[in-house]
């Protein structure tokens, strides 16, 4: 399926074409480890055995096995968001900036090792009252077993006027 943001963003009129168009990444898998590591370094899920004790979770748990953390699945939307919107290749990552979150919703579990993708529509560009715009999209990380999604949000990015120049490494040289 070819991407569906191919089209190269190189003037603020083309954020509106986007309205509308989907894209996905390719199916990705958050292993133990990750958890693990993950758990280390930020304390989400430290003492929980619903996502670092497999042995346990396989016994108690009615997934089957750990579950990955919410806070992770979000942590993975930047890289997978890079990969799905390829196309936003004219605009300058530098002033594409995360604005946040209207929505985020966990609406169920993510088996650790189980293999998901995340699935991108934008869906509203508006002006900001600095000049630049605001780009919000919806967002779902869907497990590959059943399409079901575990994750659905509504994300913002605030693209500056800037975004529009090409960086200097970019600008051909005279």
């Amino acid at each position: 399926m070819p991407d569906a943001y191919s089209k190269i963003a190189a003037s603020q009129a083309d954020l509106s074409d986007l309205v509308g168009r989907e894209s996905f990444t390719t199916w990705r898998v958050i292993d133990q480890e990750a958890v693990n590591t993950y758990a280390t370094a930020s304390g989400d899920g430290e003492g929980e055995w619903i996502h670092l004790d497999p042995e346990r979770a396989a016994r108690e748990a009615p997934y089957g096995g750990t579950i990955v953390p919410g806070f992770l699945q979000v942590a993975n939307l930047t890289r997978l968001f890079g990969e799905a919107v390829t196309g936003f290749a004219g605009i300058d990552p530098n002033h594409a900036l995360n604005y946040g979150f209207d929505r985020l919703r966990f609406v169920a579990p993510l088996p650790v090792g189980a293999q998901f993708r995340a699935r991108i529509k934008v869906n509203e560009v508006r002006p900001h009252s600095t000049g630049g715009f605001i780009v919000r999209q919806d967002v779902a990380l869907e497990r590959k077993t059943d399409g079901k999604p575990t994750l659905i949000a509504e994300w913002l990015f605030y693209i500056s006027q800037k975004a529009f120049q090409a960086p200097d490494a970019a600008r051909p040289q005279s």
